[in-house]
């Protein structure tokens, strides 16, 4: 009997190791027709649908790659990403810069492949725009 509760357990903890598969998302963000300097973008799961972890890429010029980490792909599902674009140019409490828009969401679905999305962030994005601090310094 104690074999089989230990072997069950054994069992049970190889199980619960296995990496579920990822997929992978790069692309580019632009705003007013320019790549965005600096930036982030972050996949949070629809969790009614699917579940998965919320994930955050940089930006930098105009680019995202969720490759650039292999272990931090995205578990298939659908996805609400949402983009912050800064200047780049780091100023005391502005680690990432100043925004240069506020930030917009959007949903994404992802699967097993690697997928390309390209956001393009509306002009409108740029107005009114609420400051947050990106630093603590």
């Amino acid at each position: 009997m104690t074999r089989l509760l230990l072997l069950g357990l054994l069992l049970a903890s190889v199980g619960c190791s296995t990496k579920a598969p990822t997929g992978q998302i790069s692309g580019t963000v632009t705003f007013k027709g320019s790549p965005v300097p600096a930036g982030e973008v972050t996949f949070t799961p629809d969790v009614t649908i699917a579940n998965g972890q919320v994930r955050q890429y940089v930006i930098k010029d105009g680019k995202y790659d969720s490759s650039a980490n292999p272990d931090d792909g995205l578990l298939p599902g659908r996805y609400r990403a949402r983009i912050a674009g800064y200047d780049g140019k780091q100023v005391p409490m502005f680690y990432s810069g100043k925004q240069i828009f506020n930030a917009i969401e959007q949903d994404v679905d992802i699967g097993l492949e690697t997928v390309t999305k390209d956001f393009v962030v509306p002009e409108s994005a740029g107005e009114n725009i609420q400051y947050i601090e990106t630093a603590d310094f």
